[in-house]
């Protein structure tokens, strides 16, 4: 009987581990290099998994929809993962820049 338990509790340990595991992706720079400017912030998304902050904001520019420019938004995405931080900048929903260190 206590074998059958203790076998039941170490695969419920596996199973926690492995599921942890897989919830979490790791930041490397391997992926982030594939982020390329004029990406959809959900093109992103799928490479980097889901940031661990995100900011956004727009303003009204004031020249009118002539140009196309009424107004402005714009969004912040930051990944952590150990020591890495990947840093987005999107504007209107497209990588405007972004940035990768290794250590913070």
């Amino acid at each position: 009987m206590f074998f059958h338990l203790y076998k039941s509790i170490m695969i419920l340990l596996m199973l926690i581990v492995f599921l942890s595991s897989c919830a979490t992706q790791q930041l490397t720079y391997s992926d982030f290099v594939k982020i390329q400017k004029g990406m959809t912030e959900e093109e992103v998304i799928a490479i980097l998994g889901e940031p661990t902050k995100v900011t956004s904001g727009s303003v009204e520019t004031g020249i009118g929809s002539i140009f196309g420019l009424d107004s402005l938004s714009g969004t912040n995405m930051i990944w952590t993962s150990g020591e890495a931080k990947a840093h987005v900048i999107f504007l209107k929903g497209k990588v405007k820049s972004k940035n990768f260190t290794n250590q913070f």
